[in-house]
């Protein structure tokens, strides 16, 4: 064979190579990681891989994308090697990688860039340094298979305003791990995060076209952004835990089946199950306590034109500072044997007046002519008000009646409350469950700052007989 056989028949070897590198995620991931590579990636994570590429493909297109994959099943290692891809096989420009930490989306860049390194990959697709601008370890801009190249980093919440490098602005966005366990368990970080992710980070995208990927695990709190994500419709989603239907490992070579559920009686023997239900199962109903089972709940026995035996509203009142807690007015009913119901519940950032208003709009709404005040401490003035204000507009036969919390603690109360609920001796109407129940998966008997004013209502609701 001559010299030039042999460069033409290594030319087109090479080419087979990258293009098997292009189609396969088991090629590309063993060019790009030769070292590391074990075990080939199970068949839904290569049809995870297939929906990435389709929608990276896509032209002038703001592809929304949540994706739960568990702890443990390389959900990070798919995101360099589709990181990678994007460099090696679109035309997208700028790259944007946002992760709890600055440090950690740094290192995710620089193990990217660790494949591109990778001898097999530059001898396949050429030497990313030999067009690059600058270097550092937050951002890299090169020249690079026919244009011109960014990927940059940012830890959650730093700045992305007028990020415009090279008069560019990200057309790919990646979100990956960007909520923290701890920052799941505060209602109001996660409300920031989400936030800034809704408002700021995906504000700065490409006018030409931006596939954003949200990435990450469920948290055994309501203030999970997945699981926020997973309601929105405006999200294409693709969630799955680490045990699948049928009993079978996710990913058996890399975490068999055995292994899994000894992991999950080893936490179930510590009392924490939901942290297996949630990280490894992804399941949106783990809750941060087994307190209430509520898969054993019996379902709500009254029809909506039951005639009930009574009728009240319950206010637990706050103030209006800035850290104050909500508040939560509930309207409930007396079905069977004293048996009381919430039907209607509204919570929020109300003022005094608000407060009042919104009260009197129940009474007016429901036929309800009895309100119920927490009344601990300054909180009785919110009764004397209320009376006020009924007299100054000429409204009568409400009555407004005081409570008080008692000797328990709050936490107590709620806790012997989560025993009434269990038992059925209060009840929570379907269109009100949410709310409800979201506060009792996160309620942690161990804190005293719970985000908990509906389930104070419920703990008054019994008392108001």
């Amino acid at each position: 064979m001559s010299i030039d056989q042999e460069l033409f028949t290594g030319a087109f070897e090479a080419e087979q190579l990258a293009n098997a590198a292009r189609d396969d995620l088991d090629t590309l991931t063993a060019l790009a990681m030769p070292e590391t590579f074990e075990f080939g990636w199970p068949r839904i994570l290569q049809g995870v891989w297939l929906w990435l590429l389709q929608e990276v493909s896509k032209v002038r297109d703001f592809s929304n994308m949540a994706l739960g994959l568990p702890r443990g099943f390389g959900k990070t290692t798919l995101v360099k090697l589709f990181i990678l891809y994007c460099i090696l096989f679109t035309d997208r420009k700028f790259i944007l990688v946002m992760s709890a930490t600055a440090t950690h989306a740094e290192n995710i860049i620089r193990d990217v860039f660790s494949m591109l390194n990778e001898g097999n990959i530059k001898s396949l697709f050429g030497d990313w340094s030999v067009g690059k601008v600058f270097d550092r370890n937050d951002c890299k801009m090169f020249g690079f298979r026919g244009r011109n190249i960014i990927v940059a980093g940012i830890g959650a919440g730093g700045s992305v305003r007028g990020l415009n490098l090279g008069n560019a602005r990200p057309d790919v966005m990646i979100f990956e791990d960007v909520q923290t366990r701890e920052d799941a368990d505060s209602q109001k970080v996660s409300t920031d995060l989400y936030n800034w992710m809704l408002g700021t980070a995906m504000k700065a995208k490409s006018p030409k076209g931006c596939m954003t990927l949200f990435i990450a695990n469920m948290y055994p709190t309501p203030h999970s952004i997945l699981k926020k994500l997973k309601s929105n419709k405006f999200w294409t989603k693709f969630i799955c835990g680490g045990i699948l239907e049928d009993g079978t490992s996710l990913w058996e070579e890399l975490q068999p089946i055995k292994q899994l559920l000894t992991e999950y009686l080893r936490d179930a023997e510590s009392g924490h199950p939901e942290i297996f239900h949630a990280e490894v199962l992804n399941d949106e109903n783990a809750s941060l306590n087994n307190l209430v089972d509520f898969s054993r709940l019996r379902h709500y026995p009254y029809q909506d034109n039951d005639i009930p035996g009574g009728k009240f509203i319950v206010i637990d009142p706050a103030t209006d500072k800035a850290n104050a807690d909500a508040v939560s007015v509930g309207y409930f009913e007396v079905h069977g044997h004293s048996e009381p119901a919430l039907i209607e519940v509204t919570e929020g950032r109300l003022s005094p007046k608000d407060t009042i208003k919104e009260a009197l709009r129940m009474c007016a709404a429901h036929n309800c002519y009895l309100v119920v005040i927490e009344a601990n401490s300054y909180q009785y003035t919110l009764k004397w008000w209320s009376e006020e204000i009924c007299r100054m507009l000429g409204i009568v036969g409400i009555t407004f009646v005081d409570i008080y919390s008692g000797k328990l603690s709050k936490n107590s109360r709620i806790l012997n409350m989560f025993k009434s609920y269990q038992k059925g001796e209060i009840w929570v109407h379907p269109k009100c469950r949410s709310q409800v129940h979201a506060q009792m998966a996160a309620f942690n008997p161990l804190k005293t700052d719970n985000v908990d004013g509906i389930l104070d209502l419920l703990t008054y609701a019994p008392r108001v007989f």
